[in-house]
């Protein structure tokens, strides 16, 4: 049997890969997956020397013919380490695919032997089917194919329309696992203790901002086919079924979709269905322009009790110039009091950060936040730049980065990817971060933000702002802490995700 040994580097919650498995394996293929180590908040840690052995003593172990690595442009470094260690104990076919390797393949033909560009299902399985055969994968669509010093650009399929042709994850089709961590191999399913399932029920996204793949993936992929899909609710409400059955101590559904925007026919067949079948909690991503308060108050009925919506920028102009990203400030309010009335949970995503940003940017992100009904949580990213983008275009022209701090070449996103008060930047923005941080506690008067955010003397000596923040945030996050635990959510899965001092999250 054709063995493909799929990679993935601090992705545990990997879908991707997941989905990879299960695709080969329908087909006839072995396909392991081996978890090349966690993801931590902010504390990702490059592979010990012992780990790097390790590695090659499963590459070995396991004789692959293809082995596929899939990663995103932080990893970029240490991939190239990895494909170098396997091909030191392995003659396999080396693949490359993922975010990364889709938007920028020239940084990495060099080092694979091909690389994947967009959907990778059928191409994989393509690639497996040629080595089984004996065959040149020359002519795979998606595939970058090196030889030697020539490379065959292959140009991209069509984008796979009907979701429903896809098996489930494999996780669910008992498929070999491996995981790499803490100088040891373990056989295991990383995620096996994470009391969320998490699940797709479409692909793509009906928005292009800025700073998302989403908007690099468009330009690949136009006249391509409908970028932004949706499997049916039969084929949704089956997986799930399937990983209660696997997993009985799931506590909630957490739907990863980029934005929760379906018709409202499946909403309307997902609502009655969900509660008849399922009835676990769930959450969804929401974006301000696409709520319709008929669908939400459905959702909510269906379980729906948790949303997580994208603010980005503070300021109308701002969001639309950096981040090309529509709506507006009131859109975001409306949103809020309905969430409030209804009674659902709020998670906001908030960039900060960004070498544009005026002080009247900062202190409209500041203003806009304190205008939000309480309670609420925050997710405060900082900005980390990645190849191609807007973002990235953006600020190399206006010459506030250089190419050294775009990811990739950078690795910003190791230690900041959520943004914590105490990385070091200016003290203005140490200022507005840290009151932005207090804006979401509730047992902090608005009023005495507002009174903290008008001083002069802290905005050019924040420490005592800072520090304030910190304790605050604490005290928030063991609030937090304690219900989930209440609901039966704080797995062992969470407390290695972000139980540590440098893990934590603003809320």
């Amino acid at each position: 049997m054709t063995r493909v040994l799929l990679i993935t580097p601090y992705g545990y919650e990997n879908q991707g890969v997941r989905m990879l498995s299960a695709v080969l394996r329908r087909e006839g293929f072995d396909a392991p997956i081996l978890y090349m180590k966690a993801w931590r908040n902010n504390d990702i840690q490059p592979p010990t020397d012992r780990e790097l052995g390790l590695f090659q003593k499963v590459i070995r172990q396991q004789d692959p013919d293809v082995i596929g690595i899939g990663f995103g442009t932080p990893y970029l470094r240490i991939v190239t380490e990895l494909t170098r260690l396997a091909r030191e104990v392995s003659d396999a076919h080396i693949i490359w695919g993922g975010v990364h390797p889709t938007i920028s393949p020239e940084d990495c033909i060099d080092h694979a032997d091909s690389v994947c560009i967009g959907e990778g299902e059928l191409p994989l399985l393509d690639l497996a089917a040629a080595i089984r055969d004996g065959e040149p994968p020359d002519g795979i669509a998606n595939l970058w194919v090196r030889h030697g010093d020539e490379v065959v650009r292959n140009p991209p399929r069509p984008l796979i329309q009907d979701l429903d042709t896809l098996p489930y994850g494999h996780q669910l089709l008992g498929a070999e696992m491996l995981v790499l961590e803490d100088d040891k191999v373990v056989a295991r399913d990383p995620s096996v203790d994470n009391t969320m399932y998490r699940i797709h029920a479409s692909r793509g996204c009906p928005f292009k901002c800025a700073f998302c793949y989403n908007s690099q993936y468009r330009q690949i992929y136009a006249d391509l086919g409908k970028y932004h899909r949706q499997r049916s609710v039969e084929n949704v409400l089956q997986e799930i079924e399937l990983a209660r059955t696997v997993r009985p101590g799931l506590k909630r559904i957490r739907f990863d979709d980029d934005s929760f925007v379906f018709p409202r026919a499946w909403i309307e067949e997902f609502c009655r269905e969900y509660t008849r079948r399922v009835g676990l909690r769930f959450d969804i991503l929401l974006n301000p322009t696409t709520v319709n308060e008929r669908n939400l108050r459905m959702l909510k009925d269906a379980g729906l009790d948790h949303v997580q919506v994208g603010i980005q920028a503070g300021s109308d102009e701002e969001r639309e110039k950096q981040y090309q990203r529509k709506g507006s400030n009131q859109d975001t309010l409306e949103l809020a009091r309905l969430l409030a009335d209804i009674g659902i949970a709020v998670t906001y995503d908030v960039i900060l950060d960004n070498p544009l940003s005026s002080r009247a940017d900062k202190q409209a992100m500041l203003d806009l936040l304190l205008q939000l009904p309480r309670p609420y949580n925050l997710f405060l990213y900082s900005l980390v730049v990645f190849p191609k983008s807007f973002t990235a275009t953006t600020l190399l022209a206006a010459g506030v980065i250089t190419e050294e701090d775009v990811e990739g070449r950078a690795t910003k996103s190791f230690e900041q990817f959520r943004l914590s008060l105490s990385y070091p930047r200016s003290n203005e923005d140490t200022f507005y971060a840290s009151l932005i941080s207090m804006a979401s506690k509730g047992f902090i008067p608005r009023s005495a933000v507002r009174a903290l955010a008008s001083s002069e003397t802290l905005r050019e000596h924040p420490t005592p702002v800072r520090y304030g923040a910190e304790v605050a945030n604490a005290v928030k996050l063991g609030s937090v802490a304690y219900k989930m635990l209440r609901r039966g959510e704080l797995s062992v899965f969470k407390l290695a995700e972000y139980a540590s001092f440098r893990r934590r999250l603003i809320q």
